[in-house]
């Protein structure tokens, strides 16, 4: 969304920031390439989140949810992990 921090700025208080319309600049230079414009007026959590899902970061987010749901999704995947934690040999376990 195209907004840098303050100098010294704490993560917390960057993203409390941006709530604020007074309270956040715009990446000097340009739109990096991957991303859209942000709003110069957003100020909700909702507006955040609304175009955070348009974006390509966000479109990019949700293929990666889904990637990673399908690899953990399967089924045989817990019981596999747990005859395996099953069969290492009680010495390697802490008690």
């Amino acid at each position: 969304m195209r907004y840098e921090p303050a100098p010294r700025q704490t993560t917390s208080d960057f993203l409390v920031s941006v709530t604020n319309p007074n309270g956040y600049t715009v990446l000097a230079g340009g739109k990096p390439a991957q991303e859209e414009p942000a709003p110069r007026q957003t100020t909700s959590a909702q507006e955040f989140a609304d175009h955070f899902k348009r974006s390509t970061l966000g479109e990019t987010n949700r293929h990666n949810i889904d990637d990673y749901s399908h690899f953990v999704g399967k089924p045989n995947r817990a019981s596999t992990y747990m005859e395996s934690a099953q069969a290492e040999p009680k010495h390697t376990r802490m008690a």
